[in-house]
């Protein structure tokens, strides 16, 4: 085969770099030029001062050069005819003609496309009356989806979560025209995790690539703006081979065939953003050409030549099935700071070069020996691995090397996929209650009484309030009787250690619990001595807590046991694992360091002082953090697939409800994770009424 090929890439992003990379692979191709192309593409591929845009331009240049075969990647190229212009001049060109990108370039076409040929999408409305257009938002629920109906570089689509934010997206559209003249689709808002799906397609032919997700958010947690895709990754774990299969059947191939009944068959790349919803998949929008940041992470397992599959669907005969590499890949992009609002230019990359993975070229130029930033979006750095994880950790090490004081980027990247597993403590509460339920009423029949349960509570602090709320709640759901006495503010250590006397003398009476913490004039300590050992369902009299240590029969403290049973929950086996508690305390720390021993795991208690702290959760298996303090322990704290116990519930500096551990970040090293709340907090209280029924137990059943 001659190696002989001239290629002309039309374009100069990320997208066309890795077809400039792609196509630098095939054994046919001499010589590729890049219309315009960027610093990096320059390595490649000679670049040539011509626009995507100048359709002349480019077709002189084509002709002059004797050009094998032209590959359009951008969308604005298409929609301005570079495809007719070129087919009318009999020169091979890759890319759907004008009236083709109308998919793409249309919103409302591809609208009324799917709707008369059954193609499933969401509900829609079209409008260029700004007056009309808002009253139809107003008038149905929030989030609205509201997409402008023409190119807008990715940017012109808005998920309004309110009125005011809805209104805002519709002036900017319909009367500043912030993309231009023209309409506004208002389509239904649909849930569920988004896949791209790209396919090669000449007329009723379609070739499928595989499947990819792209994280169109700005920051972490798929928070802040949308911007033009901030990374993207293959293997999705959501996607079965039935919803594969119907994707390519029910939607691209139905589509392909569509767009040919209509009279404008596609001949290039058919983009399909898809959602997964609880009604089935649907269309959330069609792209006329590769997808952006998605091609950097497909066209990498291409094991087929490139040059070939381009030039079948340029001239119209079949293509031999595509051949994709089994592997995973995943890309990060490094963007400006303050995209994708304003930006700086100019600053300097250091370290571009030593990155052992592809660097796909968005947003650069070079100065001399220099390299700079020139975008919004500016270099995409992709790695391969057998799995999303070896992906993972190979690309931000690499990302790494990279240095540049105006870049930023995303550190969750495919996290659908990395996201350990949640242990629910919610749902494995409601089943320990659901089986002590069956118990409590068979032991109702068989002694003639309920176990009973007194929970005390002094004061109004309002959290001790909730907390107490949930546990009578929870003791009358299990068929126990329960008690709730409540005491003032000012209320006396003598009287409560009264009551607690009472209690300890009442032969109905199960279990006992005092509410922590105590108003300031009350002694816990005297009052935890107080409760009598065998009624403590806490596990907190010092009579409890040293059986605990001496390995004798005792009752053990709620949140620890509660901690157990959640890390029973992930899987894991203990024996000859690493365990690290964070915390010291008499209350949690201990006791749950003591369990792990008792499961033969190697455990190393630590406080949230410690010096060194992050060498030691390194280290661990099994990591519980119970110090109190907001997001103390970072994701890059967390050793890979370890199960992680989050016990505190704080609040950040906004005010929300987080947990001793950065979740977000977490999440995606851990094997399984307890989020807050309903993590730790449910299993205590189920463990609290596990241990009341145990305490009737041993009173109606001595040993």
């Amino acid at each position: 085969m001659a190696k002989d090929k001239k290629v002309l890439v039309v374009g100069g992003g990320g997208r066309c770099h890795a077809i400039v990379d792609a196509l630098s692979r095939s054994p046919q191709v001499a010589k590729i030029f890049c219309a315009p192309g960027n610093a990096g593409i320059a390595a490649q591929a000679e670049c040539v001062p011509v626009k995507d845009t100048d359709v002349q331009g480019l077709l002189k240049f084509a002709q002059e050069q004797g050009i094998d075969l032209t590959v359009v990647g951008p969308e604005a190229a298409l929609s301005v005819g570079v495809v007719d212009a070129f087919r009318a001049a009999g020169l091979k060109i890759f890319g759907h003609t004008q009236a083709a990108t109308r998919i793409e370039s249309s919103k409302e076409f591809a609208k009324i496309l799917m709707d008369k040929y059954a193609i499933p999408t969401a509900g829609y409305r079209s409008f260029d009356n700004f007056d009309e257009a808002l009253a139809y938002v107003n008038a149905r629920p929030f989030p609205a989806v509201l997409k402008y109906d023409g190119l807008a570089a990715g940017k012109g689509v808005v998920i309004a979560a309110d009125a005011a934010e809805a209104e805002a997206a519709l002036r900017s559209m319909l009367l500043d025209e912030a993309f231009g003249k023209g309409r506004v689709v208002v389509e239904d808002f649909l849930t569920g995790p988004e896949f791209s799906f790209m396919a090669f397609v000449d007329g009723e032919r379609v070739y499928p690539m595989p499947l990819s997700q792209d994280h169109k958010r700005a920051f972490d947690g798929d928070k802040g703006p949308n911007t033009g895709g901030m990374g993207a990754y293959t293997g999705l774990p959501f996607i079965t081979k039935e919803d594969e299969s119907f994707a390519l059947e029910q939607i691209l191939k139905a589509t392909a065939k569509a767009m040919v009944s209509e009279g404008c068959p596609l001949s290039g790349v058919l983009y399909g953003g898809l959602m997964k919803t609880p009604d089935g998949i649907k269309v959330i929008e069609f792209n006329a050409r590769f997808g952006d940041p998605e091609t950097e992470v497909v066209l990498p397992l291409l094991e087929s030549d490139i040059y070939d599959i381009f030039e079948a669907v340029a001239t119209g005969r079949p293509v031999a099935e595509p051949k994709w590499r089994k592997a995973v890949t995943l890309g990060v992009v490094l963007a400006s700071k303050g995209y994708p609002g304003s930006y700086e230019k100019g600053a300097e990359i250091l370290g571009a070069d030593q990155v052992d993975g592809r660097v796909y070229h968005m947003g650069t130029k070079r100065d001399g020996d220099r390299l700079l930033t020139a975008g919004g979006r500016v270099m995409m750095v992709v790695a391969e691995g057998k799995d999303t994880r070896a992906a993972w950790e190979k690309v931000y090490a690499e990302v790494a090397k990279i240095r540049c004081d105006n870049l930023f980027f995303r550190r969750d990247i495919a996290h659908w996929a990395l996201d350990g597993k949640v242990l629910d403590g919610k749902a494995l509460s409601n089943s320990i209650k659901d089986s002590l339920r069956e118990q409590v009423s068979k032991l109702e029949v068989k002694y003639g009484r309920k176990p009973s349960l007194a929970v005390i509570i002094v004061g109004n602090n309002p959290a001790s309030q909730v907390y107490v709320r949930n546990k009578v709640k929870s003791a009358i759901y299990v068929g126990m009787n329960s008690r709730l006495i409540t005491m003032a503010e000012d209320a006396t250590e003598e009287a409560l250690l009264k009551m607690i006397d009472d209690l300890n003398r009442d032969p109905e009476v199960d279990g006992i619990l005092v509410q922590l913490p105590l108003p300031k004039q009350i002694n816990e300590e005297r009052v935890i001595d107080a409760i009598a050992k065998e009624k403590d369902v806490d596990g907190f009299h010092p009579g409890n807590v040293s059986d605990l240590w001496l390995g004798r029969p005792c009752t053990v403290p709620c949140t620890p046991k509660g901690i157990l049973r959640l890390i029973d929950e992930s899987g894991i086996d203990l024996a000859g694992k690493t365990a690290v508690v964070v915390g010291r305390s008499n209350i949690v720390g201990k006791p749950v360091a003591k369990l792990l021993l008792d499961r033969n795991a190697t455990v190393i208690i630590a406080h949230s002082r410690t010096k060194d702290l992050k060498a030691m959760t390194l280290q661990a298996d099994v990591l519980v953090v119970a110090v109190g303090r907001p997001n103390m322990v970072t994701g890059d704290m967390i050793k890979p697939g370890a199960v992680v116990i989050d016990v505190g519930i704080n609040r950040d500096a906004d005010g929300k409800l987080c947990g001793d551990v950065d979740y977000v970040g977490a999440r995606l090293r851990a094997s399984a994770i307890t989020p807050v709340p309903g993590g730790v907090g449910p299993m205590t209280i189920a463990m609290l009424m596990e241990n009341t029924v145990e305490s009737f137990l041993a009173r109606v059943e001595p040993r």
